[in-house]
């Protein structure tokens, strides 16, 4: 683990350092990023690590002969890598408990911080946010809007019936989420009053009709990846509410449940492929892992790629992989030498 995570965070170093010197950032800061980098590079590095560690352990043990013993006593290797699996389970449970609550927070603030280093900021907010409300009914046109504190500004909303004909008409200079829905004030609304447009003016207004929630408005652009899955499920739950194309979100959530399994099966491709060297133990073990990791993230890129383009369900999109490599171990498993 420690070896992969330093060649990640190697990496980010040295993508980075011309700037660093440039904009003369203080080793503190630096490394202030670097620890806040930590979290993700652990994240990455699980998988092969826990695949390399497995392969080498237990390979080391064949080529030692010990294996000869615990299966000459009657033992399985089901059974002799069962606490392996168990604890590859229990990693897979913290992998995603970890990488929803300390990676994303923490990637995100490294994020902000490297804007500071380098001196490009970028508001707080999103600008000319335009969206369709819930079953397509209401389109929400914002100047602006302010993510941290759940408020926006210059506000157009146009109504219209279940047949796409206009309803009514408000504008607002501001509005705040009171936790239930939104108090427009400077309102000005537009609407039929038997059969004529009519229009009122109010202070501060409120209406259960659009109490659309601030997670419907939160996206502005950010990948799924980035969100808490809290947030990326509030974020495809908008998408389906308001009729958008989804095929590309729903498939990067489902993706958050499948990569959490990915200790759990490249345990198991570790047991399945002992046996298969006994020498240059060390050099075929990390061999075998970033093939391993190589073809799994490939398989994942490509069942990605086409549940995206809604070729494939997003569902079999996330999993594709996962099933592909379950086939293969069973396979590897069968064919394993006596």
């Amino acid at each position: 683990m420690m070896f992969f995570v330093l060649l990640l965070e190697m990496a980010d170093l040295f993508v980075n350092i011309v700037q660093y010197v440039q904009n003369e950032v203080p080793f503190s800061l630096i490394a202030q990023s670097m620890l806040l980098y930590l979290p993700k590079c652990i994240s990455w590095a699980l998988p092969i690590a826990t695949l390399f560690s497995v392969s080498y352990t237990l390979g080391t043990m064949y080529a030692n002969n010990e294996l000869i013993v615990v299966f000459g006593s009657g033992i399985s290797l089901e059974s002799f890598v069962a606490p392996l699996l168990l604890l590859a389970l229990a990693l897979s449970v913290g992998f995603f408990a970890f990488d929803d609550n300390i990676v994303i927070p923490s990637i995100a603030a490294k994020k902000e911080l490297t804007k500071t280093m380098l001196k490009t900021g970028e508001p707080t907010g999103s600008a000319d946010v335009t969206i369709l409300g819930e079953s397509r009914r209401i389109i929400w046109n914002i100047r602006y809007y302010d993510r941290k504190n759940s408020m926006m500004t210059g506000i157009t909303l146009v109504e219209r019936d279940t047949d796409g004909r206009f309803l009514s008409r408000v504008n607002a200079q501001s509005a705040v989420w009171t936790g239930d829905l939104w108090r427009f004030t400077g309102v000005r609304r537009f609407f039929w009053r038997d059969g004529d447009l009519a229009d009122s003016s109010y202070g501060t207004w409120e209406d259960a009709t659009f109490a659309e929630p601030p997670e419907s408005f939160k996206g502005g652009g950010k990948p799924i990846d980035e969100m808490r899955i809290a947030d990326a499920a509030s974020h495809v739950a908008f998408l389906e509410r308001a009729g958008l194309p989804r095929a590309s979100q729903t498939a990067e959530y489902y993706r958050r449940f499948a990569f959490a399994l990915t200790p759990l099966i490249v345990t198991l491709l570790s047991a399945a492929i002992v046996g298969r060297f006994k020498k240059n133990v060390l050099l075929m073990s990390l061999l075998i892992s970033l093939i391993g990791a190589t073809l799994y993230y490939v398989a994942q890129m490509m069942s990605m790629l086409l549940a995206k383009n809604e070729t494939i369900t997003p569902l079999a999109g996330a999993f594709t992989p996962l099933v592909i490599f379950a086939v293969l171990i069973a396979v590897l498993f069968k064919a394993r030498p006596a």
